[in-house]
Formats: structure tokens, sequence, C-alpha cells
């Protein structure tokens, strides 16, 4: 036989795997292991199907479903590897082969695999008299036919018709065994994929004897399908190494499987694969065939049918009959399936993620996933590929359950053995439901600082006698990735203003609320200022609890963990935390935040409910007791725009958000050219979301602002380099907000992290390294602030000393941080993935050491002793194998070895012995090493544990970070206005007769710059409005186009710049706070909300005229374009007239209807200005030139 041919134990390592994942779905009857005869020509029928060279394959129940080809692929596929089951034909008899033999067909036995191979002689050595044979599965060999064990193929006549080239919708007609399935390699070798990573596991071109070994703890069949997995498998390792190199990766095997075809004749079957266009149809076709229960005779868990009160489209009713004609694994995936049908399974199947039937199409259409050949639906991808994968799915609205295996295959045959379990397949539990809102990692993620909100929403109204309906909600916004929990509750107008400023704010990618609660106005507020949440209804107290049910619930969490934090695996360590304010948990105490909320009674109870809600659905997805172990809970601020002059921040409604342009632009809904995008200079993470808080909540109080101007100017001048210093250190930093918040969640394994999880790919080495990463990153923090802190010589600003001083805002965490520095060397363990701590850091490993020292000790001794004893010093202790500690005795002295020395082994002139205190000491050193070792395996968790104590500290430093990197983001804005900027003057409103005021010089745009205007510069303008003997309200015309709406957009952007302690684009700015900002600006309607462009405009003027103050800002563009001229001008009029004279507030108002500046030419309480323009002689018509400058009175004429 050829040297080729290496033993095998009859498992391919890259076959296998796959076969088992079919066999898992596919039910089948036990095929005779006996051998048959190969049919002779007389037998095969008018089909001339070629000849079987295993006709006793398995073959189909009467009561499995009729067959149908498989789906077809893109991507063209190489021949299929024909796989025999036993040595079935006879040979050829022996002859001379020579070049006839050359273009000849034939099956080669391998006696080691007992099977055999088809193939074709593709040329002749006349010098080595050996023939070249290519193998259907496209390896070659040189055999010397006349010594092998061979049977020639005759040759088909049947003739099919033939295919057009180059038709896209057909593949070439294959020979297949009915024990052959179609791996797609294109995913590792498991179940799809879409090339990259996914074209082959790497491992299994380096670790042969490691995969094979590897491959039983991947084997999940039924005991009986396992047993048939075993057969007929070509290769083991060489054919493995031949494939993952020879074939560039790309694997292309054959395996047990079903195909279409008519023509068939002892098992073979010819299988003309149908064209791509069909396999939807081919799909469907079988699922209504065979699963009418996903049809019209769908039904929930509790029989209830769709259109039925409480019908739960989230579950299914399994019909007994269905389920007993099963097999344990499609038992085990139906079940998880039926419990979760809003839901894409990631079954794990050994070292693969699996999809099957309806869950396949969506793997196939969202991830490119390969369907795997057969009747059912089906492919999957590696392990490695998980987070790649999970992100994808959930970031394009899917919702996933993760269900991982919970047992090997020995704890299953364990099990049985220990218990009398009938389970044939392993264990498998749900581990994680992973949605939008519940994403903690992902590239796209580390990529994205902006927080994905979850928000839990409930609702209550009542009526009110003067004011009409009140509505009341209660809301829970959480950020999973930081583990921030925000709880309000407010009362809102019937239009719900505030639930529209708070969720133009947040824009939650996920939304939890009770089913058939919220009201249709509520319904149809959330459709127009989000996009495109994933919505989740739950039932009303079972799933979305009330407020008592949640403090119950909570205070169970709680007490669990302080329970679990008790007993818990804490680290001991010399260091002294007397000093130190170590976080700890008190079973019966809520947090300081819900304990506000619990003594609010009615006032809190539905932000309570909306905490219930929200811990129900986390609590599915294995993130409560994560989340709450370490939340951090804040108050909603600025929800309830009652009482505005105790709120310390200026509010921003939904509609100055858009029209403004603060966070999205009009154009695409990105940041580019928004205020956001213009201010943000941050080099964090962290900064940048912090940010955007500042924007959407300004300052209000006069204090707050001048500090934080102060901050802002204490980092310019002589202490820039210090600065950009600072950015320049932080700038590598990973989003430590986020990576602490996964390293608190690992402090107690659970979901994915759980102990019992059978995972294949390092976990324990990626924890350990974003573990150090943490560390790091805390640590140059801490060397920046540090740094940063020598410029308090130059400043008086309070929040810089605040924050940069030890001990106050900045925590002390030298201490700490020495401590884990000199606990394990961080470089060694983040490279070999492994710590080892030094002497003195724990406990237990200290004491495994110290143990196993003591017996090496022992052993020492004892060697001495015997060396006395016998009488020669050259005895020693050798290794040889497995055997250590043997010890070596010249072969002279064999007759002084007493009789209870145990002979091992001999070399030589030397015999090597155990004697009874070795075997004793052996003994207790492998219980020592075995200590160390389980030591050494659990000091990653201690370390972790002892490092979520501080997580307090921890969190401190990364809040007084992002707010230095935010300060020093507002210093750099102001040198990327164009033109002049200046620290505005804040007015504080201390007597009540004081009018009000903003006034402005050479007032710029934060925004526009020249070189994004073409030609010409941006003109800057002088404005005034409110204050002593001024007027508060600007009535503003010209032409369109102008620059009315730039100026009045610009005036409100330096408004918030001011609030914010940021510098405003103007020579002097002075201004009075502003407690809101009204804007109306643009035609546009709400489809969606069903508002007309009409209805829209006056419902956002409604809402300024109910809700203005005397220290609000009102800038209306064009009121009343909406409908005819006549009712147009009649409604501006009004709400001019409302404006200037009952509310009295500051604003600005443009216009095309000149009536209104006649009206008003003499209210001293109201100014004309107009932006001017020059107009010219052209041929034959006037040419009107835009001079952008903001002129006293009313424009002479219109110009359209």
């Amino acid at each position: 036989m050829a040297p080729s041919r290496k033993p095998s134990n009859g498992r391919s390592p890259i076959v296998n795997p796959q076969r088992q994942i079919t066999a898992f779905f596919s039910k089948t009857t036990t095929p005779s292991p006996s051998p048959s005869p190969t049919l002779s020509k007389k037998q095969i029928p008018k089909s001339h199907t070629k000849p079987n060279p295993n006709p006793s394959s398995r073959t189909q129940s009467p009561s499995s479903s009729p067959t149908t080809p498989s789906p077809v692929q893109s991507k063209p596929k190489k021949p299929l590897l024909v796989i025999g089951q036993t040595p079935s034909p006879s040979p050829s008899k022996v002859g001379v082969y020579g070049k006839e033999a050359v273009e000849r067909r034939v099956r080669v036995y391998w006696p080691l695999d007992k099977s055999w191979y088809e193939g074709l002689v593709k040329s002749y050595d006349d010098e080595s008299k050996k023939h070249l044979i290519q193998y259907d599965d496209s390896e070659e060999e040189l055999l010397d036919l006349n010594n092998e064990k061979i049977e020639w193929v005759e040759p088909c006549v049947k003739k099919f018709k033939r295919l057009r080239r180059g038709s896209l919708g057909f593949r070439k007609i294959v020979l297949e065994d009915d024990e052959m399935e179609n791996v797609e390699a294109d995913n590792g070798g498991a179940g799809g994929g879409s090339g990259g990573d996914d074209s082959s596991d790497e491992d299994w071109g380096k670790n042969a004897e490691k995969d094979v070994s590897e491959e039983e703890d991947v084997d999940l069949m039924d005991e009986e399908e396992a047993d048939d997995g075993k057969k007929g498998k070509r290769g083991g390792k060489d054919s493995r190494k031949r494939k993952a190199s020879g074939e560039g990766g790309k694997l292309d095997l054959g395996k047990k499987g079903k195909s279409g075809g008519d023509a068939s004749t002892g098992g073979v079957k010819v299988s003309v694969v149908e064209p791509v266009k069909n396999k939807e149809k081919r799909f469907s076709t079988r699922e209504a065939e065979k699963f009418p229960f996903l049809g019209r005779e769908r039904r929930d868990a509790k029989r209830r049918r769709p259109g039925d009160v409480d019908y739960d489209p989230r579950t299914l009713y399994l019909p007994a009959e269905f389920a007993k004609s099963l097999t344990g694994g499609q038992r085990q995936w139906w079940e998880f399936k039926s419990k979760h049908m809003d839901k894409v399974l990631f079954f794990k199947m050994g070292k693969f993620y699996e999809l099957f039937e309806m869950d396949a199409h969506v793997g196939a259409k969202e991830l490119d996933l390969q369907y795997m050949k057969g009747e059912q639906p089906h492919c999957g991808f590696p392990e490695k590929n998980f987070s790649l994968n999970v992100e994808k799915l959930a970031r394009k609205g899917y919702r996933v359950l993760v269900v991982e295996q919970t047992e090997t295959p020995e704890q299953l045959e364990l099990r049985r053995k220990e218990k009398g379990s009938k389970d044939k397949v392993v264990k498998r539990e749900i581990c994680a439901v992973i949605t939008k809102g519940t994403l903690t990692e992902g590239e796209f993620l580390s990529a994205n600082p902006d927080a994905s909100y979850l928000m839990a929403l409930t609702e209550s109204s009542q009526s009110l006698a003067n004011q009409g309906l009140e509505r009341i909600f209660g809301v829970c916004v959480v950020d999973v990735t930081t583990s921030r929990i925000i709880l309000g509750q407010f009362g809102d107008d019937a239009e719900c203003s505030s639930l529209c400023c708070l969720l133009s704010e947040l824009r939650p990618v996920e939304i939890v609320k009770p089913a058939k609660m919220l009201s249709s106005e509520t319904e149809r507020v959330m459709v127009r200022h989000t996009r495109n949440p994933l919505v989740n209804e739950l039932a009303p107290l079972s799933e979305f609890w009330d407020a008592e049910r949640t403090v119950q619930e909570v205070k169970t969490i709680y007490k669990h963990i302080g329970d679990l934090s008790a007993s818990g695996p804490l680290n001991k360590t010399d260091l002294d935390t007397t000093n130190l304010n170590v976080g700890e948990y008190r079973p019966s105490c809520l947090p300081s935040i819900l304990l506000e909320f619990v003594n609010k009674g009615e006032n809190g109870s539905l932000a309570l409910s909306a905490l219930g809600g929200a811990l129900y659905y986390l609590k599915q997805a294995f993130l409560d007791e994560t989340l709450l172990r370490f939340a951090k809970f804040e108050s909603l601020p600025c929800s309830d725009f009652c009482e505005v002059a105790k709120k310390p921040y200026m509010i921003l409604d939904a509609a100055a958000l858009e029209n403004l342009e603060i966070f999205e632009n009009s154009r695409n809904g990105d940041t580019s050219g928004t205020l956001y995008a213009q201010l943000n200079h941050c080099v964090t993470a962290f900064g940048k979301r912090l940010l955007k808080t500042w924007l959407a909540r300004p300052l209000y109080h006069l204090e707050s602002i001048k500090d934080r101007q102060d901050a802002v100017a204490g980092l310019r001048g002589v202490n820039q380099p210090m600065m950009l210093e600072f950015q320049k250190v932080l700038s590598g930093l990973p989003d430590i907000e986020r990576l602490l918040a996964r390293i608190f969640s690992t402090s107690e394994a659970n979901g994915r992290n759980a102990n019992k999880v059978v995972l294949y790919e390092d976990a324990a080495k990626k924890q350990l390294q974003e573990f150090i990463s943490a560390l790091r990153g805390c640590e140059l923090v801490a060397q920046a602030c540090s740094s940063l802190a020598v410029i308090l010589e130059n400043v008086e600003s309070g929040r810089l000393h605040h924050l940069l001083t030890p001990g106050k805002g900045l925590p002390d965490i030298l201490p700490i941080l020495k401590h884990f520095k000199s606990a394990f060397d961080w470089v060694e363990a983040n490279n070999s993935g492994r710590i080892i701590p030094h002497e003195g850091v724990d406990v237990e490993y200290d004491s495994a050491c110290e143990k196993v020292k003591e017996v090496e000790s022992s052993l020492a001794r004892h060697l001495k002793e015997q060396q006395k004893l016998l009488g020669d010093k050259s005895i020693t202790y050798v290794t040889v194998g497995k055997e250590a500690y043997l010890l070596e005795v010249p072969e002279h002295l064999r007759g002084s070895i007493p009789q209870d020395y145990e002979l091992r082994s001999s070399k030589k002139g030397f015999y090597r012995y155990w004697t009874p205190s070795i075997k004793k000491f052996l003994g207790e050193l492998s219980q020592a090493e075995s200590e160390k070792e389980s030591a050494l395996k659990s000091i990653l968790q201690r370390l972790i544990v002892c490092f979520c104590k501080y997580h307090d500290k921890w969190r401190q430093l990364v809040s007084a970070t992002a707010e230095l990197d935010v300060l020093i983001s507002l210093a750099i804005a102001s040198d990327f206005y164009e033109g002049p900027a200046c620290c505005p003057t804040i007015v504080g409103s201390s007597l009540s007769s004081q009018v009000p005021c903003l006034s402005a010089k050479k007032l710029g745009h934060p925004v526009l710059r020249s070189d994004s205007l073409g030609k010409g510069a941006f003109v800057p303008n002088d404005i005034s409005i409110g204050g002593s003997g001024r007027a508060r309200f600007i009535l503003l015309t010209g032409p369109n186009m102008g620059g009315k709406s730039t100026l009045l957009r610009q005036v409100c952007l330096a408004v918030i710049l001011a609030q914010i302690g940021a510098d405003v684009p103007a020579e002097s700015f002075e201004l009075s706070p502003v407690d809101r900002i009204f804007v109306r600006m643009g035609a546009k309607d709400h489809i969606m909300a069903g508002q007309s462009t009409f209805l829209t405009e006056l419902s956002e003027t409604a809402l300024m005229l109910s809700s203005a103050t005397c220290n609000s800002l009102v800038a209306l563009d064009e009121l009343g374009r909406g409908t005819s001229t006549s009712d147009g001008q009649a409604i501006a009029e009004s709400v001019l007239e409302h404006f200037v004279h009952k509310v009295q507030c500051r604003g600005m108002f443009s216009t095309h209807y000149h009536r209104l500046a006649v009206d008003y030419q003499k209210d001293s309480k109201v100014s004309l200005y107009h932006m001017s323009c020059q107009v010219g002689n052209g041929v034959g018509v006037e040419e009107v030139t835009f001079l952008y400058r903001l002129r006293p009175g009313a424009c002479p004429k219109s110009y359209g």
C-alpha cells in the first residue's frame, strides 16, 4: 500500500463535527454493519446510475418527509467526496495494468479504513510503474494498481441534457451516496459563512492530534447516531492535513445527507441541483407540509389562537404527536424555540453555533451564511465569530437567544451511569438574550461612543378641573454598557411635550412597555421622536411589575448579592484598607435614589413600576443581578416642566433640538454640521457622552455657569501646553467606563460566563487582558491628572481645584493601584494569559506553594538519607517519562537494596527504585500541586472581586476625567470659530423688576464658516433684545434667502453656548439666563404621527403659548405659512400679541406679513428690523444682492 496511508482512528477531525450536527437533526434508522456484495451490471435498472459501493446504507423511515434537492449556493463547488461505509465491492482480478487504465474510473480499497474510495486514473509513470489516482474529493495518490485491491467502475450510458455555459441558476450534476452530506466549508467547515475568518478553522492544520482528541468533546448525537457517525470515514490525520493545506483552507467534504432525484439504485441517487430561485419556495413548501402548526393551526403555549384575548406570539404550542416523532436533539431545539418564537436561536453544538429551520433563513440573509445541504434549512458559524455575528443581528433589530452547551459528552456519560439518566444529548441552557439594548461588546460598540439606551415606560392619566387631561409618566432608562440607571416620574401635557423632549435627547434603541396600557397619543409620540427602536411588550403586573412587586424583587436581589459577597471568594491581601472607602453590600438597604421614590408614595410609584419592567426584561437576559450589583442610579433631570425656576438646567424641547440641529442634522440625521460636532474635541469616549449630556441640558443658575466659565478659562493661556499634553496622554485610552462595567459584571460568573458553560475559545485569557487593560487605563488616567495638577498654581477656578485634588473630586487610588501592580507581572500575564501572583499577595496560592516546597524538601532529605544508608553520594533522583523522583542506584549496590524498594526501571549500570517514603511524598506532592493549580485558576476571579470592592473610586476617577476632557474640549472649541470670540457676561435677575436682556456685538455663527459657504464670508451682526429701556421682541422682515432663519438660529445657539460655559463667537455677549428655548421653524409634517404641516405648526405654537415664561427665549420663523394668507396673518398677529404683552419674554419673530410691521410700528415693546439687500437694474429685470445685514426698520418692500 502507499506509504501515505497512515494508521487512522476511522474518524476525520474535519468530517465528523458537521456529520454529528446533521445527524443530530436527522431521524434515520441504524444501518447494518455487515458488508454487502456490490450490485452487478445485471442488477442495474434503466436509470443507469453508477454502482453503489455501499448498498447497505441508511434508508429513510416511512414516516420521513419527502426528500428535496439541496439549496443552491452562489460559489462553485468542488467534487463531492464519496465516503464508503463497509468494504462491500469484491476486488477485480489481478492483472497487469499500464497506460490502458488511464482515464478509467476505479474504486480502491483502504484496509485501515475498511472503505472503498472512488477516483479517476489520471496518468501512468513508465519508470515507477505507478498510476496517478485522483479521488473524487480532489486528492491525488500514486499507486501500483497491480498491488492494490481495486475494482473498475463501468461508465454510465445515461445521458443528461447539457446545461448552458454560464447559467447562474444551475449547478453541475453530482453523484452522491445516501450517507453523504455536503459540508459548506466556507464557514469553518461547520455551517455556512461568508469567507474571511469563516473559511477555515486555524487550529485544524496545526494540531492534528489535539483536534482528534477534542473530537470526542463535540460528539453531541444520540448514542445510536454516534455509532453510525464513526463508520466509513476517510483519512485521519493525513487526510485532514492534505485538505487543510492543499486546498488552501477551503474544505468541501462529503457527509451524510438526503437528496432529491427520482433516479436511484442501491442507495445511489442522482441529484440535479435546482435553481437558486427555488430555494425559498422549496423550504416554504416543506414547512407548510411538515409544520402545519406554524401556519393556520398556530397557537401559543396556552393554545390560544391569533386574535384571541391575551394571545402570546412569543410562544408556540407543539402538538404531542409531533414532539413524539422527534429525536432527542430535535426535541431539545424545539423546546427552546417554542418558548422564544420572537428570537433567533444560536444553538451551540461543540465548537459551532448552529441555526435551524426559520432561524437559518435569518442567518443566510443577514449574516451571509451558506445553507447546509439537505432538506432542512440549516447554517452555522464557529465559536470565534460569535461576537461579530451576534452584534450584526442585534444591531439589525433581531433578538438573539444564546443556547450554550453546559455539559460535555463525558459528563453526560457519567450522569447516565451514576443517575441512570436516559438522556442521549448533552444538557444545554439559555445563557443570554442579546438585543440592541443589551449588547455589551462588539466592534461597532467599541467604535461608537454614543450610549445605547433601553427605556421602560409606563403611563397613567388624570383629569384636572382647569387644565384638562394630565398625563403622568414613569420612566426608567438603562445603559447596560455602563451600568447606569436613570429613574423619573413626571406630569405631562396632552401633547406629551416632556416625553418628546426626553425621547429626542436620549434616542433609546429599545423600549419596554406594558401591553395595551399606553395611550394612542403616547404611541404616536414614540414613533415620531425615536429612530426605529426595538419595542417589547410585557404583560402588565405579571411581567411589567407594579411598584410594590418591584421593591420586593429589588430587595431580594440585593439580599442575594449580600449573601454572595459574604461568602464569596474575597482575596485576602496584605493591603491596609482601613482608610479606604470600600463599597459594601447591605442586604436590607436600597440605594438612596430608590428610597426617595419609595418614600414619595404615589409620586414615585410609576417610576418604580418602570424599573420593574426594565428589571424583568433584563432578568430574561441574565443581566438583572449583574446590573444592580454595581448600578449607578440617577434621578431623571429636567423631566417635569413645572417649577422651572427651581431646576438647575435650561430646557431644550424636541423641536429645539431638531430645528437648531444640536445633535443631528436635517439632511441625513448624522452629526456633521451640528453644534455637537463643532464642540466635540474630546479624546475619550466617556468625555464625548458627557458633552452630549451638557449640550442637552445647559446650565440655568448663575453661579453654576460662572463656575464652569472659570474652569474653561483656567485651561487656556499659560496652561494650554499642559492641557494639550493631558489630551495626548488620554487619546490612547480604551472606553474605560464600559470596560469597568464589563469587569464588574464578571465578578460573579453567570450567563455565558458561568463555569458550567462549555467554551472552546480561551475566554479567561480575554477576560484577563481586559482586566489588565482597565488597570493600565486607570493608572494612566491617575498619572495624567497628577501631571495636569501643576496648573493649579496659576488658576483660581474652584471647579478645577476640586477635580484635580486627590481626596476630593479626584479619588486617591494610588495605594490600590500599587497593590495590583505588586500583585503580579502585568506584561507577563497579558502575554501568557495566566497570572502568577507574587509572594504575599494571595494567601491561598502562597499556602499551596509552601506545601509544595515542604514536600520537595522532604524528598531532598530523603535522598540524603538514602545516600548515607547505601554509602554512595552518586545516588540521585531522575525522571523517566511520567515517573518522577526515581532513585537511581548504581548496579553494584543492588545487593544492598532493602526489600520494600519497588523497582521501576533500569538502564545499563543503574537501577531505578521508588521507596515507600518516596511514594508517600509523591502522593502529597501531587495533592499540593493540584491545590496550587486550583489556586492559580481562581486567582483572576479573586483579584477581580478585590478590584470591584473599589468600584466607587474607579467610577469617580472616570467621572472626573470625563469632566476635565469636556472642559478642555470647550476651551479648544473657540479656536475653531471664525472671527472674534469672547467669554459671555452672565447677568443675574436678582430683582423681579429687572428686565432680562440679550445683547451681542458682531455675533457670528458657531458652526457656519466661510470655507463652507463658498463665495464670501459669514456676515456678523449686532443684536439687542430686552434690557433696560429696550424692546423685548424683534419683528424681523426681509426677502427669502436674506438670512432671517440663520439669524434666529445663531442667536439661539449663542445662548446655549453661553449657558454651557463655552465662549461665544462675538466681540461681546451679555445675557440674562434663559430657562427655556422655544423654536418654531420650517414647514414640515409628521405623517407617522398623523399630523399635517398646519397641525404641526399649531401644536408647537400652542406649547410655546402655554409654557413660556418671562425668562424664556422664543424664535418663530414665518408662523402661519401652513394656511391661507388671511388666516395665517391673524394667527401670527394673535401669537405675537400674546408673547409681547402677556408673557413678556424675549423673542424674535420673522415674517412676510408686512401688515404686522405696520401694526407694531409704534409699539415700544417691539423693535422692527429687516435683513437688508441691494436692488440693482439688470437686463430687463431687477437684480437682488443679499447683504445679510440686520438693519433697523421694516423691509421697504416684498421681494418674494
